[in-house]
């Protein structure tokens, strides 16, 4: 009967070394993605406030993002290339080197009714 104790005990010891190797995460800093879009006139707005073009990198800067993280800004559909280079330069000479322009993306679903 103590072998069978001592063995549960080592088997539940096992479980919960070997599960909290899955529950462990590294913790990563300032992981804020901006928010800013374009709308289909070419108004810029970051943080729910309408910014100049010349303006934008040094409120992203200000907001704490860094040049080395990812910045995505939402785009309509056919947005216009002439003013998609202008702000990727713009974020380029203020050292963001990771601009993302993203449209929005749709998603349908459709429930099916009960075959009887």
């Amino acid at each position: 009967m103590k072998n069978y104790l001592h063995a549960l005990n080592a088997c539940l010891v096992a479980v919960i070394l070997l599960g909290s190797g899955c529950v462990s995460s590294r913790m990563v800093e300032n992981t804020r993605v901006p928010e800013i879009s374009v709308d289909s006139y070419g108004a810029i707005t970051f943080d729910n406030e309408r910014v100049d073009l010349k303006r934008l990198a040094g409120k992203v800067r200000a907001a704490g993002i860094s040049r080395e993280q990812e910045v995505n800004i939402l785009v309509p559909e056919n947005f216009d290339r002439s003013l998609r280079n202008q702000i990727y330069a713009e974020m380029i000479r203020r050292g963001y080197t990771r601009t993302i322009f993203v449209t929005q993306r749709k998603a349908t679903s459709f429930v099916n009714p009960k075959k009887q």
